[in-house]
């Protein structure tokens, strides 16, 4: 093979990665995971994490703290009126330089860049055993559908991914700063996501154990390889710390609360479902790897599996195939080991056609990747959810700089895009709903209701008891016309007579 030809390939498959996420990038701020993300990561760029909102301290109904959140947010415990996100801060604080730096845009420059870190990493790893084979394997996994599906919004699979893979890929290596550059990688995935931290052991005792080595060697580099790690471990227990009041606290809750024996069973099931689905059962022959290939490299990748499986099995259990990007970080080492197989019993019987061979797999693997990818709607993403940034600037644009939104599906979009005040009204006291609105108004804000149509009757539920949750008078603005957003002050006025425009907004 022409000494240019792997290179040339691998930055082919990495501007197709880069042109996927540029087209189909859907990178804005607005469920429960994205908000939490990028309002965060907005936080750190501007070294604001626990400010005290004054209205949560003033609020006179229950629980007051927990409405003024919004999503992917909850009460501080260690500072009464400000927020602490759910999600871990390794990502946000990765994110923020890049916001410091370029702006709001530039801080969505870090996925693809993971993206691209992904691919590289698995040709890094894989060219360990042959580099057709890391070829091959970064061709499947830039098409693996989960990494599409997840590299084209701001979520922390596709980082984590990166750095775990990057850091096996260096802890095989043989060069003098191999165990310097795994512990790093592995530090810094660590803080993307911390419950992660078992794949970090199984790094360390492969260092440990390298059976080529002298003892004195294996120390020194597993060593080095545990000091970086340790860092990334301080870090994240100072920031838990500071945003939960304990290093061993999370944004998550109880420990008791999401994970449970009984999930095992059902998790086991659904993600092996789930992976044979998107991996195809081709990833079966991984487990033949141990017996083929190099053995201390194949056990490595066969234990890193099995302890990325280890931590989320007993998590709790979801019903929508997505949730496999939970293994996301297992899957290129599983990549590398089914087609690392392959390539060897192919070249037992002919070392000609072993390029061939793999290159076809490769390709047909590749082609379910996209077809997968496209039948789970991974490339309407942006379509989808580009109803947040949306609504977010016809609030920025339509509603007064004092306005208080009560929303719930948009808090985290309208604190984003449209800098409003927001008041979530699920996590608002049911008998408050017109006190919330009192409140607002002594306060110099007017509150204005933005509700999703299949969260109105919900609303209409909980606050049953007050007859502005009735909505039955006209909305100030309509768009999409998926979400409504109506002015209180109006009803008084529409119940006398007066005729109430809507501004539709399509």
């Amino acid at each position: 093979m022409p000494r240019l030809l792997i290179p040339l390939a691998l930055a082919g498959i990495c501007a197709a990665l880069l042109a996927v996420t540029v087209r189909f990038g859907s990178f804005v701020a607005g469920g429960s995971d994205s908000s939490c993300y990028v309002l965060q990561a907005e936080r750190w760029a501007a070294g604001r994490l626990l400010t005290p909102d004054p209205l949560a301290l003033q609020a006179p109904w229950p629980d007051a703290e927990r409405a003024f959140a919004p999503a992917g947010h909850f009460p501080a415990p260690p500072v009464r009126g400000a927020i602490a996100p759910i999600c871990p801060s390794g990502l946000p604080m990765l994110m923020a330089p890049f916001r410091a730096a370029g702006g709001r845009a530039a801080m969505f420059l870090f996925f693809p860049l993971c993206g691209i870190a992904l691919v590289v990493a698995t040709y890094w790893l894989g060219a360990r055993l042959n580099p057709v084979v890391g070829l091959a394997s970064a061709l499947v996994v830039a098409s693996n559908p989960i990494v599409l599906y997840q590299v084209v919004q701001p979520m922390s699979d596709v980082p984590a991914a990166a750095f775990w893979t990057l850091a096996v890929a260096a802890a095989v290596g043989r060069g003098p700063r191999a165990a310097l550059v795994a512990g790093a990688c592995a530090a810094v995935a660590i803080l993307i996501r911390p419950n992660l931290l078992p794949l970090g052991v199984v790094v360390g005792v492969y260092l440990l154990l390298q059976p080529d080595r002298a003892w004195r060697e294996r120390l020194a580099r597993g060593a080095v390889y545990a000091g970086c790690c340790a860092v990334g471990c301080v870090t994240v227990a100072l920031v838990q710390w500071r945003f939960y009041g304990s290093p061993l606290a999370s944004g998550y809750g109880a420990v008791g609360d999401i994970f449970a024996v009984a999930h095992v069973a059902p998790n086991a099931s659904r993600y092996g479902s789930w992976l044979l689905q998107t991996q195809t059962p081709l990833v079966l022959l991984a487990l033949a790897a141990p017996f083929v290939l190099p053995r201390g490299f194949a056990l490595l990748g066969v234990a890193l599996a099995a302890a990325t499986f280890g931590v989320y099995l007993p998590y709790l259990v979801f019903e929508d195939w997505p949730y496999v990007r939970f293994l996301l970080p297992a899957m290129p080492v599983l990549t590398v080991l089914t087609l690392g197989t392959l390539a060897t019993m192919v070249q037992r019987i002919s070392m000609r056609q072993m390029a061939r061979v793999l290159g076809a797999v490769s390709v047909v693997l590749a082609a379910h990747g996209l077809w997968a990818a496209q039948s789970h709607q991974a490339f309407a993403l942006r379509r989808l959810e580009s109803i947040y940034p949306r609504t977010g600037g016809e609030v920025e644009r339509r509603l007064p700089r004092n306005a208080l939104v009560v929303t719930s599906r948009y808090s985290g979009s309208v604190r984003y895009y449209a800098g409003r005040e927001t008041l979530v009204w699920d996590a608002l006291d049911p008998a408050s709903l017109d006190r919330a609105v009192a409140f607002g108004r002594s306060q110099g804000l007017e509150p204005f209701f933005m509700l999703d149509s299949a969260e109105e009757e919900a609303f209409r539920m909980r606050f049953a008891g007050s007859d502005l949750a009735r909505l039955d008078w006209p909305p100030r603005i309509e768009i999409a016309p998926q979400v409504r957003i109506y002015e209180p002050a109006a009803r008084e006025r529409y119940q006398r007579g007066e005729s109430i425009a809507t501004e539709y907004v399509r």
